[in-house]
């Protein structure tokens, strides 16, 4: 049976590398090998530009090999390579890319079926240094600590030559771990959780005088979340600083990249390709994102865009839009009263959202996606009613013009995330959360064209238990793994109380997990504006 899998898996590699188009060149031998895995979908790791700038900057190092692994769905205990089909534990490093929180069990289900033991402390000096990188590491590295030898908790480009440099240093002279750990720790950014050390976090370093170009793809392929699209970030952070968003937080100062910078980029590493991808956290807010769709149309190219703002939008925008042949754009309203897009400090009116959704009528943009939130703190049986009543609203509009247009729902769950005001805050419980959404539904279920994305109660609990996790959270996720028992006997063998971290509001005086490291920002400054969030 494993040899018709891996017979089967040698077809499915060859065809993913034969269709992409790679911009990186990968070393037959090198001093260093390192195995860099995305502990999700090949689709979705192929859309991160995080993993791919990672990819190609360790390739451009002349002593270091770079190849890149995932978690293979049609493949689950698969853990070789793309690029030479090798096995995970035949490298000196396997680094892991988590972008999400619940990569991390996969990440340790990756482990186990490479032979290389999870668990640092139990880990035999010849087996690979594991290292952990991604957001999910600046956000709260304290699940990942048992797993990982080291982690970058910054962003990757400032301090990324000092650590490759000090990796093949071990490599040449022979360093032991503990030798490389103390070194590391020397390093900025660098976290070595054997050597932690609460009184003195380790910075989130971000200089963004060091950070001169926007990342974007090296790896074009059909088999991405994205399709053929060159991906290319616009700009890094958001300056609104939403209440419930940690991207907004960790990321900052909010940094854009100039128009030339952007063009030159996709007119020199996107090859044979026409559909680019503009990425950002606040894309809307870039301050000529109009002209630069405009440039981008007039040389010919199709665009994609992520979520945008309502009231950014405009006649003139969407018939640019119309020009770079984008059928679907995306929204986040969030909430659905005014009152509660104050108290999470979104700041968009209903007269905004109302009047682009005008807009959208006379376009040609035939399906709008729409991302809302329930749970938040503050919100009230009327602000599930107000989701509905947005929604008969934007879809009245529709009608009334007599344009059919599809409107996708998505109502997430809230869950509280670190370095955010409402890191305090408690989650609804699921009986709640299935309340809401079941009277959601009933009010909009019958409107044809509208679509409501259904959402998994189980995945956003295990999503919130791990966002606010300690170790022990790592220790419950490697039993569950390692043993083949379901959550709850894992939480309850390691010492986790779910329903104390999920469902009560905490207290200045706690100290979160994550506070072994620092992004710079101060604990007292989120603490006055939850304060203020609840008056």
């Amino acid at each position: 049976m494993k040899a018709k899998s891996d017979k089967s898996f040698e077809l499915y590699r060859k065809k993913l590398i034969e269709k992409e188009k790679n911009d990186v060149s990968v070393k037959r031998e090198s001093m260093l090998n390192i195995a860099l895995v995305f502990p999700n979908d090949y689709s979705v790791g192929m859309a991160n530009l995080g993993f791919q700038t990672v990819y190609r900057l360790f390739n451009e190092l002349d002593s270091i090999s770079c190849e890149r692994s995932f978690y293979y769905k049609e493949f689950p205990n698969i853990t070789k390579t793309l690029e030479s089909g090798r096995e995970l534990r035949d490298f000196d490093i396997v680094a892991f890319s988590v972008s999400f929180e619940l990569d991390i069990p996969n990440l340790v289900q990756v482990l186990i079926n490479a032979g290389i033991e999870p668990r640092t402390e139990k880990r035999h000096s010849r087996e690979p240094l594991v290292v952990c990188g991604g957001a999910v590491t600046f956000i709260n590295p304290a699940p990942l600590e048992i797993f990982t030898d080291f982690m970058v908790v910054g962003e990757i480009e400032p301090q990324f030559k000092r650590f490759a440099n000090l990796l093949l240093e071990k490599r040449i002279k022979g360093y032991t771990k503990s030798e490389l750990s103390n070194m590391l720790a020397e390093v900025p950014g660098i976290f070595v959780p054997l050597l932690k050390n609460l009184e003195e976090p380790i910075k989130n370093e971000i200089l963004p005088g060091k950070i001169s170009s926007p990342q974007h793809s090296v790896i074009i392929s059909p088999n991405s979340h994205f399709k053929n699209m060159f991906l290319i970030e616009v700009g890094r952070g958001c300056g609104r600083r939403c209440n419930f968003c940690a991207a907004s937080h960790i990321y900052h100062p909010f940094r854009y990249f100039a128009p030339e910078q952007i063009l030159a980029a996709i007119q020199n590493k996107s090859p044979d390709t026409k559909r680019i991808g503009l990425i950002g956290s606040a894309i809307s807010d870039y301050p000529t994102i109009p002209e630069l769709c405009e440039r981008l149309v007039n040389h010919g190219y199709e665009l994609g865009l992520s979520s945008f703002r309502l009231d950014r939008i405009t006649p003139s925008f969407l018939q640019i839009l119309e020009k770079g042949k984008v059928k679907s754009v995306t929204f986040a309203p969030e909430a659905g009263s005014e009152r509660l897009r104050k108290i999470i400090n979104k700041g968009l009116s209903h007269e905004a959202i109302i009047s682009s959704a005008n807009f959208i009528a006379d376009s040609n943009i035939n399906q709008i996606k729409l991302y809302f939130l329930i749970g938040l703190p503050g919100e009230e049986d009327s602000d599930i009613n107000g989701i509905a009543n947005l929604i008969t609203e934007i879809h009245q509009v529709f009608f009334e013009k007599k344009v059919k247009k599809t409107i996708t729902v998505s109502v997430n769950g809230f869950i509280p995330k670190p370095w955010t005001p409402f890191q305090w805050a408690k989650m609804e419980t699921p009986n709640e959360i299935r309340r809401k959404r079941k009277m959601l539904a009933t009010k909009i279920k019958s409107y044809p064209n509208v679509i409501i994305n259904k959402k998994s109660i189980k995945e956003e609990m295990l999503q919130g238990v791990i966002s606010l996790g300690d170790n022990n959270v790592g220790q419950a996720i490697y039993l569950k793994i390692k043993n083949k028992i379901d959550w709850a006997e894992a939480w309850r063998e390691a010492g986790v109380n779910v329903d104390n971290l999920l469902y009560n509001e905490k207290t200045f005086d706690l100290k979160f997990p994550w506070e072994s490291i620092s992004v710079g920002i101060k604990k007292k400054i989120l603490w006055q504006k939850w304060e203020a969030s609840k008056k």
